[in-house]
Formats: C-alpha cells, sequence, structure tokens
C-alpha cells in the first residue's frame, strides 16, 4: 500500500494535469516519481511527516480543552539528509529533482517557512560576546545560519529543490518550492508557469531570510 502522501501527490498532479509515473523499485534506493512539465522530466521523491508521540499527546490534551504547549524539533533536517540516494542517479544524468514533503501531522506545524530554511542552511544563530567591563551590556551579532546545513556546496546537490505539498486530507492545493542553490541541475521555475506553484526560494538567490 502507497504511502498518504504518495496517492495524495498523485492526485495532485492528476489534477493538474501533469504526466506522473511511478519509479519501479529495485535494488538501489529509487525515488517514488516522474513527472513532465513542459516536455522536461523531474524526478520525484516523496516524504511523509506523520505524527510522533509528542503530537498525538498534544492533540489529546486540546481534546480535553487542556492548554498545552511545547518545543518543536526540526523534522525536515532529517528528511533532506536522507534523500541523495534516491536521486543521484536522476541527477548524473541532468535531470532536475524534487523532493516533495507533505505534513501529515494534526497541526501541520512542521513546514513552516523557518523550519524549511534552517533544514537547508543551518539553526538561525547568534554570537554573544560578553565585554570585560561588567558595566557595558553583551555585544549580540547579527544572526545567522550556523551548523548543521542540509545542503552545500558538495553535499546534498542531487536535490534541485524541496517542495512543500500544501492542503490535504482531501486533495493537495499547491507546491512550495525551496530551490537549491547548490543543485547540480536546476529546476527552471518557467517550467512551472501556469501551476499552483510558489517560489519561496529562486534558484539564484543569495540570501535566505527567516
Amino acid at each position: 500500500m502507497h504511502a498518504f502522501s504518495e496517492q495524495l501527490f498523485e492526485r495532485f498532479c492528476h489534477a493538474n494535469d501533469i504526466p506522473c509515473e511511478r519509479v519501479g523499485t529495485g535494488s538501489d534506493r529509487t525515488p517514488d516519481f516522474e513527472i513532465t512539465v513542459v516536455g522536461v522530466r523531474v524526478t520525484c521523491e516523496l516524504k511523509e511527516l506523520n505524527p510522533n508521540v509528542e503530537d498525538l499527546r498534544e492533540l489529546a490534551e486540546l481534546r480535553k480543552n487542556h492548554a498545552t504547549g511545547r518545543y518543536l524539533p526540526n523534522r525536515h533536517r532529517g528528511k533532506l539528509k536522507d534523500v541523495s540516494a534516491q536521486l543521484k542517479a536522476a541527477s548524473s544524468a541532468g535531470r532536475p529533482t524534487m523532493l516533495v514533503v507533505y505534513d501529515n501531522t494534526p497541526f501541520k506545524s512542521y513546514t513552516d517557512h523557518g523550519d524549511v530554511i534552517q533544514a537547508m542552511f543551518g539553526r538561525n544563530s547568534v554570537t554573544v560576546a560578553v565585554p570585560k567591563d561588567p558595566s557595558l551590556p553583551p555585544i549580540v551579532s547579527a544572526p545567522f545560519f550556523a551548523g548543521n546545513r542540509g545542503v552545500g556546496p558538495t553535499w546534498n546537490t542531487a536535490v534541485s529543490a524541496i517542495a512543500i505539498l500544501e492542503g490535504g486530507p482531501d486533495e493537495a492545493r499547491s507546491l512550495r518550492l525551496y530551490h537549491n542553490p547548490y543543485a547540480a541541475v536546476r529546476l527552471a521555475p518557467e517550467l512551472l508557469l501556469g501551476l499552483p506553484v510558489t517560489h519561496a526560494l529562486l534558484p539564484d538567490a543569495t540570501h535566505a531570510s527567516l
């Protein structure tokens, strides 16, 4: 049985007249789909974020009308780091690729813009310097991305873009794309004109903001 995210992606493609074919499985790790846009084949790997124990506990508390809150870990980073093998053959053959992520949790809290950006470029960080003179306040740097980057000049270059599949559970409304500036093969945004696709980060972007 196919994952719910895969079924939703197929319905999205069908609703928007995007040719979509499943990729046969083999001994090596293979991607899930190949779609065709303006005659260009794009290889896609689907990843689904399902409820974990903390999500279910929080939902149970809310159903009892109890207030609740917690720190949400970045679950995108693990999905991004685990995808290169599926997309590498397509990228090596010169085809663009997409890592498509669907948040299947009750609150859809794991696909915020900031989560995706930090999964790609690192944690939002600052440095703090404490002056020797105790009467002076600490010096705080401007925010910057540091540590645990999901993409870089020499890693995960097989991923042309991350696409957030928005909507559900009945139908997917749109894709929100984050192009990888280090991609070995660029996914040209103009291929997706006329489709319900937004580009949160363009291929040639030199700066990403939260």
